[in-house]
């Protein structure tokens, strides 16, 4: 088991799964690696960004993991939690309250995707959790073994913990990333309910998981 901590979030990854945690810098700041990817445009916010994945992600993928959601098997997952700003917190679209600790396999279908691959499927669920807006979208590798696949994505989200923003502003100068199994660019914008979108990653530290193996979805 891996743990990820930053900017109020935290979560254990099971082993096998690579995660990335992290805040894109804002327009003034200077990425301290690839993972957090070209500074925001000037005068946007950045907010926490978390990908999770049975994949090894690859360097330079957008906020909701796109470069890196075409890459999943048939037994592969994906998790993307993506933070807005708190003003969006009281909006209607985030009036859901609470992490989605357990989601169903009928809440998976193609039409949630992005970009429609053969196969896939997911999920896109807005909420307020400690006075902070979260987009939580996951993709799974196979629509047909949805009923197998999404207790490996339960199994994450029992673990998904966040914290108020005043008590996570000591954390918010770092990132964390998980070491890739074997073998980031977005932009703040105003969310949507149709399609989420993007912002990407501060400093970042490495930790190895017990063994091998997160732009606009």
């Amino acid at each position: 088991m891996t743990d990820l901590k930053a900017h109020g979030v935290e979560v254990t990854l099971p082993a096998g799964w690579e995660g990335r945690l992290f805040k894109r810098p804002s327009s003034n700041e200077v990425a301290a690696s690839g993972v957090d990817g070209p500074p925001a445009p000037a005068g946007e916010r950045t907010h926490a960004v978390l990908h999770a994945s049975t994949i090894a992600l690859p360097i330079g993928i957008g906020d909701f993991a796109s470069g890196a959601v075409d890459k999943l098997g048939h037994d592969d997952v994906l998790v993307v939690l993506f933070e807005y700003g708190a003003e969006s917190a009281g909006t209607p679209l985030f009036q859901a309250s609470g992490i989605p600790r357990v989601l169903q396999a009928d809440d998976f279908s193609p039409n949630v995707m992005q970009r429609a691959i053969r196969g896939q499927a997911g999920v896109q669920q807005f909420f307020n959790d400690q006075g902070r807006a979260f987009c939580l979208y996951v993709v799974i590798g196979s629509f047909a073994r949805r009923q197998q696949l999404v207790t490996r994505v339960n199994q994450v989200l029992a673990t998904l913990t966040i914290e108020p923003l005043d008590a996570s502003a000591d954390s918010t100068s770092g990132s964390t990333t998980t070491a890739p199994p074997t073998t980031a660019e977005p932009t703040t914008s105003a969310p949507t309910t149709a399609e989420p979108t993007i912002t990407e990653p501060t400093t970042t530290t490495t930790t190895v998981p017990e063994a091998p193996g997160a732009g606009t979805p």
